[in-house]
Parts: structure tokens; C-alpha cells; sequence
């Protein structure tokens, strides 16, 4: 046996992010996935369910084949001449923002602490870098399918809609503070001010070695700082600030001009739908996933008028619908236990032995290693 191809194999069966698929082409071709993927049910019921018209929740644990899937339901999609696909690692968008992309402004003299403020316009950015690389895979995936061949222009010429999607992507990537949002973030100061106040005066009463008038003094320090981003996050854990809040940040972006070019770059080149794969979603902090679901999400799943499909891919028990119907959706679980729910674990366990074996069967068919007989 070749040591090191079998380790080459062992590898990648450990590899959990859907780039890192492309490590072994070399081995396998230019399409590694349609090579190397098995679905878990029969009949590749998985992916069959993925590839429906329906928004679909794929939630299983890291290293479940969730980017697997999604890998191989895109490649599918785009053997069809009415579909047009993009695909989007929500995570690594987020990690590679830089806080100090965030403009500097003095907001105190509008009554916004310098925490609010940051951390309201942190998360624009990151808002508005997702709407940005959504609409830049939207414009790469036209050059793809040469849209400019079957282009009708009735209403837009091609070169004109692709000019609005990037002036759209570039006004959502630079995200600034809107008039509107003023209020909001001024009732959000005031209650963190308050939430620091009465930490202090907790904290001062409790330590007789402080002095009345050092604990004042401290507090009225602390109402300027007016808490953390930590303490941003619990206030936007009451239902009627947070619904205030997301509301307002959802009219920072254009999602009607969106949708509108959108549903355009469909019909003026004879295509059903967009279906748009958002990946490693639950790696979010359940603030962000919120605003993530409330601000994209659901205007391009419930506005579109059925352009826009969504595959979205999370951890379960960590999934937040917001304004997006469960029950009009399909969520499929890859977890062996929600994935071969029996009424015998025995039944369960064949099942899942037996996806286990036709997984490193393909592996083993798909690699050049030679076993050598004893």
C-alpha cells in the first residue's frame, strides 16, 4: 500500500470547508466533488432534497458534509440553462473584517456613546459586505452563463443592469450612519448609561472601602463609557428594542433596487430563479445571525416573489428563522441520529455504517493506491 496516498485519503475525509475540496484535484480532476461525493440516503435523497425549488435549512454538526452537498447541489444547478447559482462562506466574510474599517466620529454630542456607535456600524459593515459579495457572485455567475447571448433587453441593457448591481454593492459595502438610525441609537445609549449606573451603585454599596464620593465620581466615568459591546448585545435582547433596532438597519439597504435587478436579470434572460448558498451560518454570534437573517435573509426570501431560493447551511439547535416561515421551508437534518431516526438503534446504526462504508468505498475507487496482497 502507498502510505502516503492512503494518508492523502484519510486527510481528506477530515476536511470540513468546502475550498478545501480543491486539495485534491490533482488526485481526482477538476471536479473533485462530483467524484468523490456520496450522498447519505439512497436514491441521493439528500441531495434531491437540496436541489428542490423549496428554501432548505441543511443543519448537521461540523464535519457532517454540509459543504459537501451544497458543493455538489451547485455543480448540479449549473448543468441547467434556466438557474443561475451563487455561493457565500458567511463566516470567513466576517472574520476578515477589520474594526477598524469603522469610520471615526464623535457621536457624544448627539447624545450616541462611542460603544453604540461602533458597534451598530461594525455590524453595517458586515451587512453590507454580504449584500456586496452576494451581488458580485450574482455578476460573476452571469459572465459564466454568457447571459449577454440570450439577453432580451426590453427593459435594461445588460451592460446597464450589471453597471446598477456593482453602484448597489459598492452603496451597501460603504455603510454610514443614516438619520433614521439616530434615534434608535440614542435610546440604546441611554439604557446602557442606565445598565452601567446601577452596576456601579451596586458595585460602590457592596465595597465600604470606596468613598461616596469616589463611587460617584465612578459612575458618572462609567455612564460616559457607556458599557461595552457585550452590554450593546444584552440590550438587544428585549423583543422591542431589537425589532426597532433590525428594522431600522434593514432600511439602510436598497433590498427593493436589489430585488428589483434581481427579478429584471431573470426575466430579461429567461431564467426561473437565482439560488443563493449561504454557508457556515451558525458560526455566528446569535446577535449577528439575527440581524444576518432579518436583514438579508428575509427580504430576498419573502419579497422576491419566488426569484430567490435559499439553501442555508447551520448547527442545529442553533438556527434562528426570523421572519422566514418554517413551515414553507425544508429542513434536513445530517446528524446520523435525525438522519437514520429508526425505531431500533440497531436499525440506526446499520444505517449509518453502511453511508460510512459506501463513503470510503468511493475514496478508495476514486484514488490511484494499489493495496498489495500479504
Amino acid at each position: 500500500m502507498d502510505i502516503n496516498k492512503f494518508a492523502k485519503i484519510a486527510e481528506s475525509l477530515r476536511q470540513y470547508r468546502r475550498a478545501e475540496l480543491k486539495d485534491f484535484e490533482k488526485e481526482v480532476g477538476s471536479k473533485p466533488v462530483d467524484q468523490l461525493y456520496v450522498d447519505p440516503l439512497p436514491g441521493e435523497a439528500v441531495l434531491q432534497s437540496v436541489l428542490s425549488s423549496n428554501t432548505t435549512f441543511l443543519l448537521g454538526r461540523k464535519g457532517t458534509g454540509k459543504s459537501t452537498v451544497f458543493a455538489k447541489a451547485q455543480a448540479a444547478l449549473r448543468q441547467r440553462r434556466d438557474i443561475i447559482t451563487v455561493y457565500i462562506d458567511v463566516k470567513s466574510l466576517y472574520d476578515v473584517l477589520d474594526a477598524n474599517d469603522v469610520p471615526e466620529d464623535e457621536m457624544n454630542s448627539v447624545g450616541i456613546s462611542s460603544v453604540a456607535y461602533r458597534a451598530h456600524m461594525l455590524r453595517k459593515l458586515m451587512l453590507g459586505k454580504m449584500i456586496a459579495e452576494l451581488l458580485k457572485e450574482i455578476s460573476a455567475s452571469c459572465g459564466r452563463l454568457t447571459l449577454l447571448d440570450r439577453w432580451r433587453g426590453a427593459k435594461k441593457q445588460y451592460e446597464e443592469l450589471l453597471e446598477c448591481l456593482h453602484q448597489i454593492a459598492q452603496r451597501a459595502k460603504n455603510a454610514r450612519l443614516e438619520k433614521h438610525e439616530v434615534p434608535v441609537l440614542q435610546r440604546i445609549t441611554s439604557q446602557l448609561r442606565s445598565r452601567q449606573q446601577q452596576e456601579l451603585a451596586k458595585s460602590a454599596s457592596a465595597t465600604t472601602k470606596v468613598s461616596a464620593k469616589l463611587g460617584a465620581h465612578s459612575a458618572e466615568v462609567g455612564a460616559e463609557a457607556a458599557g461595552s459591546l457585550t452590554d450593546f448585545d444584552r440590550t438587544l435582547d428585549d423583543t422591542d428594542t431589537y425589532n426597532e433596532y433590525s428594522d431600522v438597519v434593514l432600511k439602510s439597504f436598497p433590498f427593493a433596487e436589489i430585488i428589483d435587478e434581481i427579478q429584471v436579470l431573470l426575466s430579461e434572460s429567461g431564467l426561473t430563479r437565482l439560488v443563493a448558498f449561504f454557508d457556515d451560518f451558525s458560526e455566528l454570534r446569535f446577535v449577528d445571525q439575527r440581524l444576518f437573517v432579518d436583514v438579508v435573509l428575509s427580504p430576498l426570501n419573502n419579497s422576491s416573489n419566488e426569484a430567490v431560493k435559499l439553501k442555508i447551511a447551520g448547527y442545529p439547535g442553533r438556527v434562528y428563522y426570523g421572519k422566514i416561515d418554517p413551515g414553507k421551508t425544508d429542513t434536513i437534518g445530517l446528524d446520523f441520529a435525525d438522519l437514520y431516526e429508526a425505531g431500533e438503534v440497531q436499525e440506526m446504526e446499520r444505517s449509518a455504517s453502511s453511508y460510512a462504508l459506501r463513503l470510503l468505498s468511493r475514496r478508495l475507487q476514486q484514488s490511484p493506491i494499489r493495496l498489495d496482497r500479504a
